[in-house]
């Protein structure tokens, strides 16, 4: 190696360490760069996915609520108590009217207490026996909701679909009594599934096509309700319980999160899953073109380094070859002592017989000393500037992560962990705090009559008037749908009331105009405060959510604290 070394050039030599060096810090840069940009944009792609999979469990959930509610309202109704089992021509119009007002339902009809068929949208099954269809058995009992199922007694009575897909419903049944009190049958109503695949697209919708997402959806056993292989099973219990897991199906890797529903109110859910899905290659293209960038870069930077120092080392080897010869002639002379022989390079191996006259020359070598000491300071200097820029990134994405996309607001994961904090802070000082669960009333209004784009402009308009009514020390967030929560820190619910008529007087004078319309909205608030036998503040928000129902129940438009559980007739009319 010693031979080798003395036969290339000290220039040769610095030129391949610092390529070799150049190279290795690439090398490394662009794997760690693309190892980190590969886990942010799947976690971030996940967290997408993941309000995709929520926001159509929820949008399922809330129309069921409101179809159960709808029933419910319609089997309670005091006028229709003449009419269940005396004119089932006036009988037959009421429900006519209902399923033009709600196309969703492909059929609704009274079942008499043996089971048969007294009154139905266009006559259908009229005089026929459903005694033995679970929604009849158990809508006799309680209001009820059945799960999705294929057409027995409608297949062949119902104008088919133009794709001729086969029937399927969601059974909503109440009982029906008469003025007594007594039971006299049973209100009920097939519910179209296709109302979920609308639900599917408008969400879809709304998410960028180059996106390629999917959504489908399961029932509680895993097995598919809408989407490709209907029936099948495609998922392991495993991965729908953790959430989040890869897609490994025919048809490429795909991403995919997992959000069950939850059932809202008065309706328990019937435990459907729906699984958002999204293309890996799709979710990474981002990070890939990163790496690919800052691979180019790396190289580029690399052979401007090994360019650069090729010529430093040039400039230095050239002095160094005229000083060694200059040297050597010195030591030809005869009172010239030799030092011992330095082997590492041609110029190093001449230069050590000129050791003196390098002695002399020191202050030469301290200039160089001083500048790499300069130069190093840059360096470090640069370094923590970029440090500084990757935490502005990472604080960055961090206020997007808890942000609510449509209006700004913090979303329930980021308002939780705040709203927690605040019930620690109370049960150490017994300092008061309320909470506000505020409702738009009427909203589906909105949607259907002006469109879902004016409804989340409605949405945003209230949220922004929320947002600006609040204290500095207060949180607010919406929760999903037309719902927002506030955190209102050291006060009481009097304080509190005055807050909340303040915000619903304000919402009900507004004029919201989306899209060129020209309309009012009215808000319903239910206040709770905090209480020291609350174990967390979810008890303190499920009171809140309570007095919302007895405000919705009250005709809404109003504010309502917390004075016990409501009925269930109020929940019923709320």
């Amino acid at each position: 190696m010693l031979r080798l070394a003395d036969r290339v050039p000290l220039k040769r030599q610095i030129s391949l360490l610092a390529g070799a060096i150049g190279l290795t810090v690439v090398g490394v840069t662009t794997v760690g760069s693309a190892l980190l940009a590969r886990g942010q944009a799947t976690g971030m792609a996940q967290d997408a996915l993941q309000q995709v999979a929520r926001s159509v469990a929820d949008r399922l959930d809330q129309d069921m609520a409101e179809r159960l509610r709808e029933i419910r309202n319609v089997a309670a109704l005091e006028p229709l108590q003449p009419h269940w089992l005396e004119n089932t021509g006036s009988l037959r119009n009421v429900l006519d009217a209902m399923q033009r007002t709600l196309p969703d339902y492909a059929w609704i009809g009274f079942a008499e207490h043996a089971g048969q068929v007294r009154a139905a949208t266009g006559g259908i099954l009229e005089g026929a026996s459903v005694a033995s269809r679970p929604w009849f058995l158990n809508g006799i009992r309680q209001a009820a909701v059945e799960d999705v199922h294929a057409a027995v007694l409608l297949e062949s009575l119902l104008k088919p679909h133009a794709d001729g897909a086969p029937f399927r419903f969601v059974d909503v049944a109440a009982p029906v009594s008469d003025g007594s009190g007594r039971i006299v049958g049973v209100l009920g109503a097939h519910l179209s599934w296709r109302w979920a695949e609308v639900v599917r697209r408008e969400v879809l919708s709304s998410r960028r096509p180059e996106l390629k997402e999917d959504i489908i959806v399961l029932d509680r056993s895993g097995r598919v309700l809408l989407g490709p292989d209907l029936g099948a099973a495609p998922y392991t219990t495993a991965e729908l319980a953790a959430g989040r897991f890869m897609d490994r199906r025919a048809g490429g890797d795909r991403l995919a999160t997992a959000a069950s529903t939850r059932g809202r109110g008065d309706y328990a859910g019937l435990g459907w899953i729906v699984v958002a899905l999204q293309p890996v290659d799709t979710a990474l293209a981002g990070a890939n073109r990163l790496t690919g960038l800052i691979l180019l870069l790396g190289l580029g930077a690399a052979l401007l380094g090994i360019i650069g120092i090729r010529m430093i080392a040039g400039r230095l080897s050239r002095p160094l070859a005229r000083l060694t010869e200059a040297v050597d002639r010195i030591g030809r002379e005869p009172d010239t002592r030799m030092t011992h022989r330095v082997h590492g390079s041609p110029e190093v191996l001449r230069l050590s017989t000129a050791v003196r006259s390098l002695l002399r020359r020191i202050g030469t070598a301290e200039d160089d000393a001083r500048q790499v000491r300069a130069e190093s300071s840059d360096a470090v200097h640069a370094a923590e500037d970029r440090v500084r820029r990757l935490g502005a990134d990472l604080h960055a994405m961090q206020v997007l992560a808890d942000t609510d996309g449509l209006t700004g607001l913090l979303n329930r994961r980021a308002f939780m962990p705040l709203a927690n904090d605040a019930m620690s802070y109370f049960k150490r000082y017994q300092r008061g705090i309320c909470v506000l669960m505020i409702d738009i009333d009427h909203f589906k209004r909105v949607n259907d009559l002006y469109g879902h784009a004016a409804g989340d402009e409605v949405i945003r308009q209230v949220g922004r008037i929320i947002s600006d009514a609040i204290r500095t020390t207060d949180k607010v967030a919406r929760f999903g749908g037309e719902e927002f929560v506030v955190l209102l820190r050291e006060t009481d619910l009097q304080v509190a009331a005055i807050f909340a008529g303040r915000i619903r007087q304000t919402v009900a004078s507004t004029v919201f105009e989306p899209e060129g319309h020209c309309l009012r909205a009215t808000i319903s608030v239910g206040m709770a405060s905090a209480e020291l036998a609350d174990d967390d503040i979810d008890r303190t928000i499920a009171r809140a959510d309570e007095a919302l129902y007895a405000a919705k129940s009250c005709g809404r438009n109003c504010v309502r604290m917390f004075e016990g559980k409501p009925s269930a007739n109020l929940r019923a009319a709320a």
